[in-house]
């Protein structure tokens, strides 16, 4: 049986079977069942609500919440309500679902058959059929897409496929929020947004296959046998890969706690949102409430997401508006956690980089389009 159905997947048809198989797989489960109900419940009910209120209560008995110290300890960006929210309900469960679900797709021959069967087309992009894996995982959640590039077999690769991930791979809350908006939108306004990422994928990806130096990532796993891979070991490698990424991860997310927290205390953000508005109300000719989209998506972009469908249901943007701000949404910076993620295992420089050539790229590509499309030449 085992040697019939390596004949199967070795053939076009049923690779291509088997690749769409895995790959949905993957994205159910962790895009739709970790990334929905289970972060739900660690993130929002554990962490978001049982433990910051115990925090957050028991602290408030002996410090005053407004003051520079307790609001840095927690706060909304404290040491002890943001940091740990974020690592332990939100990353840890992504996190260890995927080193799961890694060694247990290594352990069956499983992962070589997907790798072998996108070679040829990631090739151009300077990837190797792995890539395929953290881009699919990015449209669950781009923070674990970015912890998982690690895999890769290259650094040249694992540069490349960060770079995309935060520059043109919605997350399940944004694809969701999209697919929502969606009904709100003439036919013709969606097919350009479609086109307008797509587009800006693939010219990024070759782009970067150019630019940076190497051999473009040709390695997929050695074939190995079909088997029934062992559980109970993929749950121990998985396990201690996860509690490895704590301990890297820990420092560089309290770091960035402490930032944002003294940006918010010291009214950072609200010179921040000042020097935006003329952008987004000028260049992109959009009403001053995109603004407040574009500064919560800074912070975690499921806020901006949600924020923006509440504006849309409520009727603050026209059409071209709304076209306009899915496609600067999408290409926008990467939100915190992910920011975190790239800066401690790519480093401070290509993380900064990556940062602002997004946030201008957004703007510059959604000001075209702003323009585009009220001439009517797209739409």
């Amino acid at each position: 049986m085992r040697e019939r159905l390596d004949h199967i997947i070795s053939k076009p048809l049923g690779g291509g079977l088997l690749v769409f198989s895995i790959l949905a797989g993957i994205y159910l489960f962790i895009g739709k069942f970790i990334a929905g109900p289970v972060v739900d419940f660690t993130q929002g009910t554990l962490m978001g609500n049982w433990y910051y209120n115990f925090v957050v209560g028991y602290l408030s008995a002996f410090m005053d919440r407004d003051s520079f110290f307790p609001f840095l300890l927690f706060g909304e960006y404290g040491l002890l309500t943001m940091t740990p929210i974020y690592l332990l309900g939100l990353l840890l469960p992504l996190v260890f679902s995927f080193y799961l679900a890694l060694h247990l797709l290594k352990d069956s021959g499983l992962l070589a058959r997907v790798s072998y069967s996108v070679q040829g087309i990631f090739r151009h992009l300077g990837l190797s059929g792995e890539g395929i894996i953290p881009l699919l995982l990015g449209f669950g959640c781009v923070t674990a897409a970015l912890i998982s590039v690690n895999s890769l077999s290259s650094k040249r690769e694992q540069l490349i496929v960060s770079i995309l991930l935060c520059l043109a791979i919605p997350c399940s809350a944004q694809f969701a929020i999209i697919l929502a908006i969606s009904s709100f939108l003439p036919f013709k306004y969606i097919i350009v947004y479609l086109s307008v990422v797509l587009i800006l994928f693939i010219v990024t990806g070759l782009l970067l296959n150019l630019s940076i130096s190497g051999e473009p990532g040709t390695r997929a796993p050695s074939p190995v046998p079909l088997r029934i891979p062992g559980f109970f070991s993929s749950l121990t490698l998985a396990l201690r890969a996860s509690w490895d990424f704590l301990v890297d991860a820990a420092p560089t997310f309290a770091f960035g706690g402490l930032l944002m927290a003294l940006l918010s205390y010291t009214g950072g953000f609200q010179k921040i949102h000042q020097w935006c508005s003329p952008i987004t109300s000028g260049l992109l000719q959009l009403p001053g409430r995109a603004t407040d989209l574009f500064m919560l998506a800074i912070i975690k972009k499921d806020l901006g997401a949600a924020e923006m469908y509440a504006a849309v249901a409520q009727g603050s943007f026209s059409d071209i508006q709304i076209t306009v701000i899915l496609i600067v949404m999408t290409l926008f910076v990467p939100c915190f956690a992910s920011l975190m993620v790239l800066y401690k295992d790519r480093g401070p420089l290509i993380a900064s980089l990556t940062w602002v050539g997004s946030f201008l790229l957004s703007f510059i590509v959604g000001a075209v389009i702003s323009r585009l499309l009220r001439l009517g030449l797209l739409a």
